[in-house]
């Protein structure tokens, strides 16, 4: 045992002398063919690894050559040789006018290895190293082919910034720095470009809403409260879509009384509209509780959205919903919703309001009955009143407008909760947010990965808002100390501040009197400098409940000044639960399951893994490139290491799945990719034009169904015989130095 242990100890220092990379580190020019033909490798792969590198110090590029096997189909023995060994064999072929650059001469230098039984290894079978070509400076061999290779490093760190938005010649610039150069990258922005379109092309190697899909199941199989539905077309083309996850449903749980919803346009590269259903959370921050991609905007199709929704979130219909007026839209909700208030966007009736009144002061009368804060019979009469001084009777829009008022007019909405949403801005605002990961070239695999991002960057404000309103204390500023700190207590930061307002507002109000009936007490009250202003606050002795005539509380769920006046009369030290809405606490989420712990995919377990090692290593990095000593000990142990962690991959579980997770995610569901869609944000104009899909022409006489290639005109100039009579009309193409010609150059390029 000791024997073999000592044995096993001087063969690897030998084999560490032998190596090939401590000979080429003596230098090309010294070494000899005697010292290149006695060399010996672990591998194949360890073989064609040595040559290349040997080739890319005496600058040259290599191609893989004659490969032969045993009957066992194991491979013997492999050849290697320049890549300008050969001749091209369509060299002779003059009818194609853009040929390619010449690029063999018939070189004959060539390296051979073949596996040698008794030894065990792989041996020097053939070396020639004589070329009859100029051979390449070291700083050129960064554009060789057999030298412009992706690793495996930077393949991770390449994804990882393309998963995050990263856009590729932003990559590239990293990645370039990183190295020190563009002579040592090691491959060409070509090459990224290449990659990452192959990505693209694997991932979606089954078709885009295949591969959609299969994210989609794979989502759901990792989050069982996942939830996401879909129809096919009578051609098996994906139609409608709808999906949420586990943390929308939960918000959807607690926050679910105010939704707003409207579509979006160009995020995708079959121009679905996508429609965003958004709520208010805590915090007053915009939160998201599903998406849908639509095949058309009819009501049948905004139907289906809905009801899907409800199913998903176990029949729980909202208290309010807003929307942009679309009469789909509208149809829609009045049938799934029926019982949920209706509210049109403040915006877009403003919008609407200045393109149809032509008269300024009509248009600000009309703005006035929207937004004022009266009751349903002032504004009856300042309706009246309106129509009757500009002569307004035939008004066709006005007449439409007044027939919705109960959906638009504060006077009618008081009293009804919207968190205080008057219109769609915050899914606009969404809108706006998405346009940061997704464009019309967006595909639909990639559409799914994108708004997963965007959605955890919403979700982690909502983390911070959090932190902030549990760990930070807010500054007490007003006179009734003791409930103005329940209210810090309790509220959240952002409800707190509304809250400390009105309480500033209770100094303003004078009580007039009061009249106590069978335990009741009602309260009649004024402000300071306008007598004429009257609001009533009923108080219950019994369970402290309080309601006032101003209904906003009502309306958007925290105290009025009105009731924080009666508090100070009736020396209360908190705020009674009939004044606090649960949907504004702290706590609001307590109640609820905590966030679903997922199990995560290899893919995101390995990319968490790269991500934790890229950070570690770059403290070690730091300080081993500061000294000499700690460079040359640092690239050794990294070599070490390199080689370790390669065996270990090899030889794991983890490599044997890398060949079939591919095509065991991608299920086969027989659903073909959406049609191109005509939309209402698809205008038609000039703007959109660039976007349509562009038929190829011929770059000579602009005419389809042939290349310049094979142009009937190229043939011509090179002397083929064609009867005038009977020339087709592509060969009538315009002069050189027309614009029609100018035009066709730069279509080609």
């Amino acid at each position: 045992m000791d024997h073999d242990t000592e044995t096993e100890g001087k063969t690897d220092s030998i084999d560490v002398e032998k190596h090939w990379s401590t000979v080429l580190e003596k230098g090309i020019d010294q070494l000899t063919d005697a010292q290149i033909t006695s060399l010996t490798f672990s591998s194949l792969d360890d073989g064609g690894e040595f040559y290349n590198t040997y080739a890319k110090l005496v600058g040259f590029s290599i191609r893989k050559d004659e490969i032969k096997r045993n009957k066992n189909n194991i491979v013997t023995s492999r050849r290697w040789v320049c890549a300008k060994e050969g001749f091209r064999k369509n060299e002779a072929n003059l009818n194609c006018m853009r040929e390619r650059p010449i690029t063999r001469c018939g070189c004959k230098a060539a390296f051979r290895i073949r596996f040698e039984r008794k030894s065990g290894e792989w041996v020097v079978g053939e070396f020639k190293r004589e070329h009859n070509h100029d051979l390449v400076p070291q700083f050129e061999t960064q554009f060789l082919r057999s030298h412009r290779t992706i690793k495996g490093s930077d393949k991770a760190q390449i994804i990882a910034l393309h998963n995050v938005g990263v856009k590729s010649n932003h990559i590239m610039d990293h990645m370039i720095q990183q190295a020190g150069g563009y002579e040592n990258i090691g491959f060409t922005a070509k090459d990224l470009y290449n990659y990452l379109a192959e990505i693209c092309n694997n991932s979606t190697r089954d078709g885009d809403a295949e591969c959609a899909l299969a994210y989609l199941q794979e989502k759901a199989d990792m989050d069982s409260s996942f939830f996401f539905q879909y129809t096919v077309d009578e051609e098996s083309r994906l139609g409608n879509l709808f999906w949420t996850d586990s943390q929308s449903r939960l918000d959807y749980a607690c926050f679910g009384d105010v939704v707003a919803f409207d579509t979006t346009y160009k995020t995708n590269v079959y121009k679905k509209p996508l429609v965003i259903l958004v709520g208010v959370n805590h915090h007053r921050q915009t939160i998201v509780f599903g998406f849908g991609l639509l095949i058309d905007e009819t009501v049948e199709t905004y139907t289906w959205v809905l009801q899907n929704m409800l199913v998903a979130m176990n029949n729980k219909t909202p208290i309010s919903v807003v929307t942009d007026g679309d009469k789909a839209m509208s149809k829609a909700i009045k049938t799934v919703f029926p019982k949920s208030r209706h509210r049109l966007c403040v915006w877009h009736l403003e919008r609407n309001a200045f393109a149809n009144l032509q008269d300024r002061e009509v248009y600000e009368s009309f703005i006035t009955c929207m937004v004022r804060y009266i009751t349903p019979d002032e504004f009856e009469d300042m309706w009246k009143k309106m129509v009757d001084n500009r002569h307004l009777h035939n008004h066709e829009w006005l007449h439409e407008m007044y027939a919705k008022k109960m959906k638009w007019a504060e006077a009618y909405m008081r009293g009804h909760f919207f968190s205080g949403c008057r219109s769609t801005q915050r899914c606009e605002a969404m809108n706006a947010f998405l346009n940061r990961f997704l464009d019309r070239k967006t595909r639909l695999y990639e559409l799914f990965q994108q708004v997963d991002r965007a959605l955890s960057r919403i979700r982690h404000n909502e983390t911070g808002a959090d932190f902030s309103s549990n760990y930070t204390e807010t500054i007490l500023i007003t006179t009734l100390a003791e409930i103005e700190k329940h209210a810090a207590t309790i509220f959240t930061r952002e409800i707190f501040s509304m809250v400390q307002e009105e309480l500033l507002n209770e100094q303003k109000f004078i009580v007039l009197y009061y009249i106590d009936k069978e335990g009741y007490r009602t309260y009649t009250l004024s402000q300071y400098a306008s007598l004429d202003s009257r609001w009533e606050v009923v108080y219950c002795q019994d369970d402290q409940s309080m309601k006032c005539s101003c209904l906003l509380f009502e309306s958007y769920g925290y105290p009025c000044g009105h009731l924080f006046a009666i508090m100070k009369v009736e020396h209360l030290k908190q705020i009674p639960p009939s004044c606090i809405m649960n949907r504004w606490l702290k706590t609001a989420k307590s109640d609820l399951p905590c966030k679903l712990e997922s199990q995560m995919s290899p893919d995101i377990i390995r990319m968490a893994r790269f991500s934790a090692w890229s950070t570690s290593c770059s403290q070690m990095c730091y300080f081993g490139s500061r000294t000499t000593q700690g460079f040359e000990e640092l690239k050794v142990e990294i070599a070490r290491l390199t080689c370790r962690m390669e065996e270990l991959y090899n030889s794991s579980k983890e490599a044997a799945e890398d060949g079939i997770r591919t095509a065991s995610n991608n299920a086969n569901l027989n659903v073909r990719d959406p049609a191109i869609v005509k939309t209402k944000g698809d205008h038609g104009s000039t703007s959109n034009n660039h976007s349509r899909a562009k038929v190829r022409r011929c770059s000579s006489c602009n005419n389809v169904g042939h290349t310049r290639c094979t142009c009937p005109s190229t043939h011509i100039q090179q002397g083929e015989h064609v009867d005038g009579d009977n020339a087709p009309e592509s060969m009538e193409h315009p002069a050189v130095g027309s614009p029609d010609l100018e035009k066709n150059y730069y279509n080609f390029l």
